[in-house]
């Protein structure tokens, strides 16, 4: 198991979540990188990915109504 300086229930910063979005739409980085860069569990990445996948599903969802 890695070890990650980041301690347990500790929030993503408004920039930290800007460059997850940054660098897996246009640069195309795995979870992985990602994660290595920002030196965070790749949980993480993924929740935050998935969190927002929801919400613009929700988004488009919700205005083509």
């Amino acid at each position: 198991m890695q070890d990650y300086s980041t301690t347990k229930g500790k929030h993503l910063t408004h920039t930290e979540r800007i460059q997850i979005e940054r660098w897996h739409n246009r640069e195309r980085l795995c979870n992985r990188e990602i994660a290595f860069r920002l030196n965070k569990a790749p949980q993480t990445i993924h929740n935050e990915l998935k969190r927002e996948l929801s919400k613009t599903y929700f988004y488009v969802s919700f205005n083509k109504l």
